[in-house]
C-alpha cells in the first residue's frame, strides 16, 4: 500500500508542478504547498513496520486531514479514484488521541505527507470502534510492540477488559 500511496502523491506533485509553471506564465498565484496527514486504517497500512506484524483489514478509504488548494484536492480525489481508493469525507470526525505524533511519510516539492503514529491510531480505534477492532487491538497488545498502548487506552476511558475478555466475539 505504501508504494501505491507514494505513486499517487508523486503524480499529484507533478500535476501541481505543471500547474504552477502554467500559472507563472499566466502571472497568477501559485498553488501553495499542500499538507496531508493520514490517519485511521490507511496510516497502519502504509507504515511498513506495522503492516508486516499486524493482521490489517484492507480498506479503500483514506482518512486524512488535508490542507490544500481546491485544485490540488480535486486532483488528489481523481488520483485516488483512478487507483481504486477514495477519500473519506467524514475524516474530520475521526478522533485523534492526545500525545499523537506525526510521522513523515513523503516530502515532495509541493506536498508534505505525514501519518499519525501507529500506537495513537490503535488507541483511536480502541476508543472509537472497539467492537470492530477487537481482534486488531488484542493482537497489538499481545505482540508488545506498542509499550504504552494499554495505558493510553485506559487514560482515554477505553474498556481494556473488553479486549482482554477470553471470548471470540
Amino acid at each position: 500500500m505504501k508504494n501505491l500511496i507514494k505513486k499517487i502523491f508523486t503524480e499529484l506533485n507533478q500535476i501541481i508542478e505543471l500547474e504552477n509553471l502554467q500559472r507563472l506564465k499566466d502571472g497568477t498565484l501559485r498553488i501553495p504547498k499542500s499538507e496531508v496527514l493520514i490517519f485511521g486504517q490507511m496510516s497502519l497500512m502504509v507504515n511498513e513496520s506495522v503492516a508486516t506484524i499486524l493482521d490489517l483489514a484492507q480498506t479503500g478509504d483514506m482518512d486524512a486531514k488535508l490542507r490544500m488548494d481546491y485544485f490540488a484536492k480535486k486532483k488528489l480525489m481523481d488520483l485516488l479514484e483512478a487507483n481504486g481508493l477514495v477519500y473519506d469525507e467524514d475524516s474530520h470526525l475521526t478522533w485523534i488521541p492526545e500525545k499523537a505524533k506525526e510521522v513523515e511519510l513523503f516530502r515532495f516539492k509541493n506536498i508534505d505527507v505525514k501519518l499519525i503514529d501507529a500506537e495513537s491510531t490503535l488507541v483511536s480505534k480502541a476508543i472509537q470502534a472497539p467492537q470492530k477492532n477487537k481482534q486488531l487491538i488484542r493482537q497489538a497488545i499481545a505482540i508488545d510492540k506498542f509499550p504504552d498502548l494499554v495505558d493510553r487506552i485506559i487514560e482515554n476511558n477505553g474498556k481494556l477488559d473488553f479486549f482482554l475478555e477470553n471470548n471470540s466475539e
